[in-house]
């Protein structure tokens, strides 16, 4: 549907931006009833639902580079406060950044552990 590629296309750009349904309805060019609609039959999400889950799969992967802190992460995909981003994240995904930051931490170190354990059985 060529209205929710653009809306895609859109949120995908500028997931920072401080979307509105009308400003994504304006930018694309659609009415905000049509593009709600649309958005929601092809996707299954409301338009501002899914960019909230998309901000969140960046998130994530901000947060496993490990590279960045939770306040500089919230602030790349688009929430004006660690508080806000925080509580958005949670709601979301579960644990807090922080606790899913840590959680992925161990889950990579154990595999890595796993991986040279199965290495020097094979060696054996």
């Amino acid at each position: 549907d060529p209205i929710v590629g653009r809306a895609l296309t859109a949120l995908h750009a500028r997931p920072r931006h401080a979307w509105t349904l009308d400003e994504l309805a304006r930018e694309i060019p659609s009415s905000r009833t049509v593009l709600a609609e649309r958005f929601a039959h092809f996707v299954g999400l409301a338009p501002m639902q899914y960019l909230a889950r998309w901000r969140m799969q960046l998130a994530a992967s901000l947060l496993l580079d490990g590279q960045a802190t939770v306040a500089e992460v919230a602030h790349r995909v688009g929430y004006g406060s660690e508080a806000a981003f925080s509580r958005a994240f949670k709601k979301l995904v579960g644990p807090s950044p922080k606790a899913w930051r840590e959680g992925r931490e161990r889950v990579a170190a154990a595999a890595e552990r796993a991986s040279v354990a199965q290495g020097e059985v094979e060696s054996a």
